[in-house]
């Protein structure tokens, strides 16, 4: 019996070695690829995630810019004026405040003094708005076609308000729903 006890040692003996020798090979291969892989991901996962809203913010951002640069080209040359109404947040009719709209609106109007009368008046515009978007349904918002309508109804509201001239066209420079 002792004889049979000495092949099953070496046999464990001979085993060990191949366990550590895999054991090492699994560390030094497995380790840094797994790190590439989770490198990947997160470059991955930040691209999608990350980089969209980071665009989206990015280009509303842009726009809101870009209206802001056209009011003051169109101040120089004495030409259409854009209002801006930024951050207007309403609570979709219908959804219980669980969702709501984000929204800046740019208000084109043809003269200095209309533009100084919605300064002037900004608290109406903004209620006015505010009630006209928090009267809205959650698809109707959603919908691209229903955006025109929506500027004309604004338009209307605010040119009601208005005694030295009218708003020419309505602009969203940001329109985010959650």
């Amino acid at each position: 019996m002792a004889k049979e006890s000495q092949p099953t040692e070496q046999a464990t003996q001979a085993a060990a070695p191949q366990k550590s020798g895999i054991n090492k090979m699994l560390i030094i291969v497995g380790v840094p690829v797994f790190l590439v892989q989770l490198i990947f991901l997160y470059f991955v996962f930040t691209k999608l995630m990350g980089g969209s809203s980071a665009s989206a913010e990015g280009k509303t951002e842009k726009a809101a810019e870009k209206s802001e640069a056209k009011e003051e080209k169109s101040s120089e040359g004495g030409e259409q004026k854009v209002f801006v109404i930024k951050d207007i947040i309403v609570n979709p009719a219908g959804t219980n405040g669980t969702r709501y709209l984000l929204t800046t609106v740019g208000i084109a109007v043809s003269s200095a003094e209309l533009e100084k009368e919605l300064t002037n008046k900004e608290v109406m515009v903004r209620d006015a708005l505010n009630t006209i978007l928090a009267s809205k349904q959650l698809a109707e918002l959603s919908d691209n076609s229903f955006k025109e309508s929506l500027k004309k109804e604004i338009e209307q509201k605010v040119n009601t308000m208005l005694e030295s001239g009218k708003v020419t066209s309505v602009y969203f420079s940001k329109f985010i729903i959650q």
